[in-house]
């Protein structure tokens, strides 16, 4: 037991204070243990001894034994009375229990008393920033920094600031300074990586954490952040390895497992992939966004087999069922709510199956998630801040750009749309700008193009006091998905840049193609489908003047037929490789050109494609060719000089097939059961070339082979294709009838007048 004040003497007091020296020795020597016993010797000794309190309390909050912290230093405000070295270590202790506000009081408590430590200060804009007072920030950063100019610690935290407000070149500067002051600063260093990576400085971003972790080679942020600027430049096999290092380094955690994940399913490898969520999810059981991520892990990208198929959809089913048994997601912070609801099963599309259900209970879930950042929204009353009577109609989109959702669907509203009636807002969500961009400004009302958090974003959208909302599309961009997910707007709508029901509530209407649904297609979405004219586009002639391959140099044959197959490894089924199989061996001499997307998922569909053909007794390699991705111009002229188009089957291709009927290709294509694989088949409709399309798969066999082996008949629908394929181009009516739809809609919506 320390003595009371009474009983302690004079050498007590001595001897209490040696030991307090020889434990101050030990601390900053390194031996922490040892220093630990003469604090508590010196206390002991003498329970009045500040110094021996202070260095228990911060002891204490070095080892997160934060009530220990707590009392620690209390007491030796009680006993030596108000200092603001204790007041300062008492912020640092309620900062650690986020407890930001007393951590708060106790920085300035200090500061009035003695304005002159810098490190009060620096640890003040670090609670500060916490709670995302940014600017106040910066002025507790800068007196920290006038107090000691070479406070690399202080410079350092000013330019994480400047990283997460996106001011990068500041960033840049502030970590570029505090390496000079200190040049195994070895944290200014990974953050120097972030922001260079941030500016796609790749190079300089790499360096900057090989020599981070050169310095501290257990630097577990260093690891991860090396890996995820390699898998950022698509040099996955050297992010795989930075992941696995860092799991070495921290085996029990699971961030480096979170990220393997990750990096595995992007390249396709399912298994590999879902092992790793398995065993992030082990050591963090109750992380939500961990199980979402093992959930959308269950489809992959590209199947192994028809099996893995048909399993993947059940594992999806059941674990989804799982994860709507659970209690309450309110404890969750709003990073990770943004993380979760960001996320999308976009590949189950790919799957020729009916999926609104499965999506309807996706979609659920996330608005349950979604819900602590909606509640916190401030959404303007009806006509608040308004005037005018146009109609105020709000477009979110990650591609205002050259890109093919924005030419199949977004640029036909921006050019199209009627500005007398109608004031257009924009938001990008920080996709490429370029002339496309300018174009799209010049017909907007205002435009926004900002990186900030899911709750600013929302909040700047919901400010406008839009009458509706229009995506584009949703599922191919994390945050329009992530604003997908809020009531922005009283009427909110989707198109078909992802031709796939979202599932979300917050989604009223779907404008599809009239042309391009079947019978009874309400049962294929959550939102109320509404079919606009023909195939529901304004879509433009692209003006392209082709630049003739040559076909020897890519490894294609002049003399033998050529049919093209320019999908993504992810629409090809395994329950139709035999499709190409069967006309291989119808034909006997054909080549089958498929491009080079990624690596890995090329190499699933290359070698499930060479068993097909290997179990007919054929070889592959005679029929099948892979080729690199080619320049627009190229893939034109590749286009004039093919056969045929094949059009994949169940997810069928759009963009792809108008370009081939602007090269007077014919197509030959399956007409599915949903929307999003009947694009091609319904452009056919429209030309009245009926006859190619078809609706089974021995049909489309026998199409292929009866055109290739009758030259005569394809050139006759060349020429069909070339005398009436002007009618697809530049319709305006799905542009009308999407205004009238709208002013119907607004006129006689109860949200908008009530």
């Amino acid at each position: 037991m320390p003595s009371s004040h009474a009983d302690i003497n004079g050498n007590d007091k001595a001897q209490a204070q040696l030991h307090f020296q020889k434990g101050y020795v030990l601390l900053t020597s390194g031996n922490l243990e040892e220093a630990d016993c003469f604090f508590i010797s010196a206390h002991n000794l003498d329970g009045t001894n500040v110094d021996a309190l202070n260095l228990l309390g911060i002891r204490a909050y070095q080892k997160q034994r934060w009530q220990d912290a707590i009392d620690w230093l209390n007491k030796a405000t009680q006993v030596g009375g108000k200092s603001a070295h204790t007041l300062s270590n008492l912020g640092l202790v309620f900062t650690a229990t986020g407890e930001f506000q007393k951590a708060i009081e106790c920085f300035n408590s200090s500061i009035s008393l003695d304005p002159t430590i810098p490190e009060t200060h620096n640890n003040l804009g670090n609670v500060l920033k916490k709670i995302l007072q940014v600017d106040d920030a910066l002025i507790s950063y800068a007196k920290a920094i006038e107090l000691r100019p070479n406070y690399a610690e202080a410079i350092n935290n000013q330019g994480v600031v400047f990283l997460e407000g996106s001011k990068i070149e500041l960033a840049i500067d502030s970590f570029l300074r505090a390496i000079q002051i200190n040049e195994n600063f070895s944290e200014a260093l990974n953050n120097l990586g972030n922001a260079y990576a941030s500016s796609g400085k790749f190079d300089l971003a790499f360096q900057s954490f090989e020599r981070a972790l050169q310095i501290n080679p257990l630097y577990l942020d260093a690891s991860l952040n090396f890996g995820n600027s390699l898998k950022k430049t698509k040099e996955y096999a050297a992010a795989i390895q930075c992941y696995e290092y860092a799991s070495q380094i921290k085996p029990n955690d699971s961030k480096a497992y979170y990220r393997l994940g990750e990096v595995y399913y992007e390249i396709g490898h399912s298994t590999p992939s879902k092992e790793n969520y398995r065993k992030a999810s082990s050591f963090d059981p109750d992380n939500l966004e961990l199980k979402v991520a093992l959930l959308l892990a269950q489809i992959p990208k590209a199947y192994q087999s028809y099996e893995e198929l048909l399993n993947s959809r059940n594992q999806f089913a059941i674990q989804l069922q799982q994860l709507k048994n659970l209690n309450s997601y309110s404890t969750l912070t709003f990073e990770t709510i943004s993380k979760i609801i960001s996320r999308h099963p976009f590949y189950l599309a790919y799957q020729a199956e009916n999926n609104k259900y499965l999506m309807m209970q996706f979609g659920a879930l996330l608005l349950t998630v979604a819900k602590q950042i909606q509640d916190r929204l401030n959404i303007p009353e009806k006509n608040e801040g308004r005037s005018g009577g146009k109609i105020r109609i709000g477009i979110i989109s990650h591609h205002i750009c050259n890109h093919p959702v924005w030419h199949a669907i977004t640029r036909g509203w921006m050019k199209n749309i009627d500005t007398n009636l109608f004031e257009i807002y924009l938001f990008n969500t920080g996709g490429l700008e370029d002339d496309e961009t300018a174009f799209a400004k010049s017909k907007a009302a205002s435009y926004l193009s900002q990186n900030i958090d899911l709750l600013a974003m929302g909040q700047a959208i919901a400010q406008k006091n839009l009458d509706v909302l229009l995506y584009p599309e949703i599922g191919m961009d994390p945050t329009t998905k992530e604003l997908a997910c809020l009531r922005l707007a009283p009427i909110q709508i989707v198109s078909w840049g992802h031709p796939e029901t979202t599932g979300l509530p917050t989604i009223d209407y779907f404008f599809s193609g009239l042309a391009f649904e079947p019978d009874a297609c309400q049962e294929n979405y959550s939102e109320k489908v509404i079919p606009l004219p023909s195939l529901g586009t304004y879509f433009e002639k692209d003006e392209v003047t082709p630049t003739l391959t040559n076909l020897v140099d890519l490894g294609i044959d002049p003399a033998s037929p050529i049919l093209l197959c320019a999908g993504s490894p992810s629409k090809y089924s395994p329950d139709n490789d035999y499709v190409l199989v069967e006309i291989a061996k119808k034909l006997g001499r054909c080549q089958f050109i498929f491009f080079h997307f990624q690596d890995d998922l090329s190499a699933i569909l290359k070698h499930r494609l060479s068993q097909a053909f290997l179990e007919s007794g054929l070889d592959a390699n005679t029929f099948i060719r892979f080729i690199p991705f080619l320049q627009k111009t190229e893939f034109h002229g590749l286009m004039y000089q093919a056969s045929v188009y094949l059009d994949t089957i169940g997810f069928s291709g759009f963009n792809t097939a108008m370009q081939a009927i602007s090269c007077n290709l014919p197509i030959v294509a399956s007409e599915g059961n949903f929307m999003r694989g009947r694009l091609a088949s319904t452009i056919l409709r429209k030309l009245k070339l009926d006859q190619l399309v078809a609706t089974s798969n021995e049909e489309y066999i026998a199409k292929v082979a009866w055109l290739i082996q009758n030259q005569g008949i394809l050139q006759t629908y060349k020429d069909k294709i070339a005398e009436s394929k002007f009618i697809l181009f530049e319709d305006i009516e799905p542009i009308k009838a999407l205004e009238n739809f709208l002013i119907d809609a607004i006129t006689t919506s109860p949200k908008l007048n009530h």
